[in-house]
C-alpha cells in the first residue's frame, strides 16, 4: 500500500483584496512576474478577476500555480452600470498583505 503524503500547512493562508481603481497593463504585469519568479516557492495559488485602464468593457481573468499564470479576457464585460473592480486572492505560505497591496496599489492608475 502505497504510503500517503504528508503536507506541512503551517503559515499557509489566503490574503484577498479589492480595488476600486483600475490597474495598469503594463504595471501589472511587471509586478506580478516579479512576485511569482522570487516568490514561486511561497505563492501556491493566485487568481482574479480584473479591470485594467484603456480595455473598455473587458473584464479580464487569470489564474496562476507558484510561477505559471493563465491571463486572458472574459467572457463576461463589465456592464454599463456595474462598478468597475478588481479581485485577487493570492494562497500560500508566509504571505505579507501590506507588501502585496503596496505593490498592487502602485499599478492602479493614479487619478490625474
Amino acid at each position: 500500500k502505497k504510503k500517503k503524503k504528508k503536507h506541512d500547512l503551517s503559515q499557509v493562508s489566503s490574503v484577498g483584496m479589492r480595488f476600486d481603481t483600475d490597474f495598469d497593463v503594463a504595471k501589472f504585469n511587471m509586478f506580478m512576474s516579479t512576485l511569482l519568479q522570487a516568490k514561486a516557492a511561497d505563492i501556491y495559488r493566485s487568481k482574479g478577476v480584473l479591470a485594467f485602464a484603456g480595455q473598455g468593457d473587458t473584464r479580464f481573468v487569470f489564474q496562476g500555480v507558484h510561477e505559471n499564470i493563465n491571463f486572458g479576457p472574459s467572457s463576461v464585460p463589465f456592464k454599463p452600470d456595474e462598478k468597475r473592480q478588481s479581485t485577487l486572492v493570492f494562497i500560500g505560505r508566509g504571505l505579507n498583505r501590506e507588501e502585496l497591496q503596496a505593490g498592487l496599489n502602485e499599478c492602479l492608475v493614479k487619478e490625474s
